[in-house]
């Protein structure tokens, strides 16, 4: 496994953490910056509704009356009106105005201080329709409003009720005409806002005709819900306010991470190179091993041989013709294992030579099956192929030596009277050779097992087979070398199928 590979996994594992745990951090932030504004507003509605709803309330009570029936509707009585309802623009902090306007519209009385405008102002701004409109109420049931006006750029609060009888004395009917509004108004000034966005912690409060769309916005209406003006703040937006206090130690703690993620790659591209040479080591003894060791081995094959053909006299007995049979055939296969092992070993050590060119697979297939015929009629399996013809760009050897590890393996893993099939045909840019055995089959995980270096899978049927466990890791490794595709398939009593893929021949190859 290559490094890149190796610390891939964690640089992901750490890159989806952090990105995650932003992710969650701006997200809880807005959550939290939304919760704060929507805390915001219901706060200043709430203190914007009991401004102008505490002077409907006053008005209420003063016209809610039977005396406000008899000296304002019943009769104009001013001195009345002003020692009563008049001294409330003294007496009363919150109020600076008292007005009555008559059904028509026309004032009949107005007090107010001089900071507000003078009273025709007031009418034209919304009092005489108001009064015009207003329902009249049920008898002896109170009829109330309030809101906000906006003139010159000031914001008004007020409260109107129209006069009506307490049911305490016994009064004629008021006629509609002589119906009337006592208005109570009060200033709410820039110091006025400023207070209440400080008493309830809210940043810049001001009241604009024009916000600004930086700024957090409450619209203000008037008492038929009328656009008047927008109180304007800056929100405070804890959550990101959060956010830019944890950029410091976050951006430590990152590169507390960094470092570390560091040492962590210098001690693994160590361990790797220690691997690498001990792998590149154990690779070198292999092959020095199996060379020292199939030289004197090829001597014994050969002179064991010799010894068979009785060439320099007569070997006697049955018995020794025999163990003289046997240490031949012993030697052979420690000289497959051994080249088995020297071929894994250069492959290791990327040391292993290919020749490619143009190969017939037919011809291929033909002689590797000729090889293993004898061992298919010994074990009374049927062998038989179905090839295309086409042209593969590949090393013959190897190809040879790739479909007979395959056919080997397929007839030592097929019991009697079964049968193993060689097709051949091109599919695309590959020719493909699938071998195909009626065997005793493999699991999913007998076959990862089989495919890892000297990795032999238990079984009844495969334990009565000698090997190492390097037939299928050498055909996957060629494969690879050879540019081509291998694909295994089967299932426990079911048999294998084996597709080896080989690149057609081009003549730009």
């Amino acid at each position: 496994m290559s490094f890149r590979r190796l610390v891939a996994p964690v640089f992901v594992a750490v890159a989806v953490s952090i990105a995650a745990l932003v992710a969650l951090a701006a997200f809880a932030a807005r959550q939290q910056d939304a919760a704060a504004l929507a805390a915001e507003k219901q706060v200043l509605q709430q203190e914007m509704r009991s401004i102008h709803g505490s002077l409907a309330v006053l008005a209420e009570d003063n016209a809610w009356w039977d005396a406000a029936v008899e000296n304002i509707s019943l009769e104009e009585n001013i001195d009345w009106i002003d020692s009563t309802l008049g001294e409330s623009v003294i007496g009363i902090s919150q109020i600076q105005g008292v007005f009555i306007v008559r059904r028509d519209g026309t004032m009949a009385y107005g007090n107010f201080v001089a900071a507000l405008p003078p009273p025709h102002v007031f009418l034209d701004a919304g009092f005489a329709d108001l009064a015009k409109t207003m329902e009249i109420p049920e008898n002896f049931k109170p009829k109330s409003t309030s809101g906000f006006l906006e003139i010159d750029g000031d914001l008004i609060a007020f409260g109107a009720s129209m006069v009506q009888a307490g049911e305490v004395k016994s009064l004629p009917p008021i006629p509609d005409e002589k119906r009337a509004l006592i208005i109570f108004v009060s200033l709410v000034g820039k110091d006025d806002i400023e207070r209440i966005g400080e008493d309830n912690a809210v940043k810049g409060l001001k009241f604009t005709t024009t916000p600004s769309a930086e700024d957090n916005t409450l619209p203000v209406l008037s008492h038929n819900g009328d656009l008047v003006g927008h109180l304007c703040w800056r929100p405070s937006a804890p959550g990101s306010e959060m956010l830019r206090y944890m950029v410091l130690p976050a951006s430590i703690l990152l590169v507390i991470v960094i470092i570390a993620l560091g040492r962590f790659l210098r001690q693994a591209n160590k361990v790797l190179e220690e691997l690498a040479r001990a792998d590149k080591a154990k690779s070198a003894f292999l092959a020095s091993t199996s060379h020292e060791i199939r030289t004197p081995l090829n001597s014994i094959i050969g002179f064991t041989e010799l010894i068979s053909l009785e060439l320099y006299g007569k070997v006697e007995g049955e018995k020794n013709k025999e163990y003289l049979q046997l240490i031949r055939e012993s030697g052979e296969h420690l000289l497959s294992i051994i080249n088995d092992i020297l071929d894994i070993s250069k492959l290791e050590a990327d040391r292993f030579e290919i020749y490619a060119e143009n190969v017939d697979p037919r011809a291929v297939v033909a002689s590797a099956c000729k090889l293993v015929s004898a061992s298919a009629l010994e074990r009374g399996v049927t062998l038989s192929t179905d090839c295309l013809p086409a042209e593969t760009l590949s090393d013959e050897r190897i190809m040879r030596q790739v479909l007979i590890n395959l056919l080997s393996n397929a007839i030592k893993f097929t019991e009697p009277g079964g049968s193993v099939t060689v097709t051949g045909l091109s599919r695309g840019r590959f020719y493909d050779i699938t071998i195909t055995d009626t065997g005793i089959g493999m699991s999913e995980h007998q076959i990862e097992t089989a495919l890892s270096l000297f990795g032999q899978v238990e079984g009844e049927l495969s334990r009565q087979h000698s090997g190492t466990g390097l037939g299928l890791p050498l055909v996957t490794r060629f494969m690879d070398l050879l540019n081509g595709q291998f694909d295994i398939s089967s299932k426990p009593g079911a048999g294998t199928t084996v597709t080896v893929r080989f690149p057609l021949y081009r003549e730009d190859a």
